[in-house]
């Protein structure tokens, strides 16, 4: 739920109060029982905070070079349990 900052304008006086976005606004303040307060317009409390995902969504190009290179291919190896390499049966015949 968001916090809202409410001001009085009777004492000058600032107060935060949670609510949800179909609560009615208040009309009182929470200070000194006026009945003229305004809410007011505050920057938001959004803050990113942890590793990652600038970098990952949104790489520099020397980032987008270093993942986009080819690597280089392994040799075809041959399956476990076969010693001879030709376990596929296309195999030249022996001699």
């Amino acid at each position: 739920m968001p916090n809202y900052e409410y001001e009085c304008k009777s004492c000058g006086g600032r107060f935060e109060v949670i609510q949800k976005f179909s609560d009615p606004m208040l009309t009182v303040c929470k200070l000194c029982n006026a009945k003229n307060i305004r809410k007011l317009l505050s920057p938001t409390s959004f803050v990113l905070k942890g590793s990652g995902w600038y970098a990952t969504d949104y790489p520099s190009q020397d980032r987008k070079a270093a993942t986009t290179t080819e690597k280089p291919k392994e040799e075809a190896k041959p399956a476990a349990g076969c010693a001879s390499g030709c376990c596929s049966g296309a195999c030249p015949p022996k001699g």
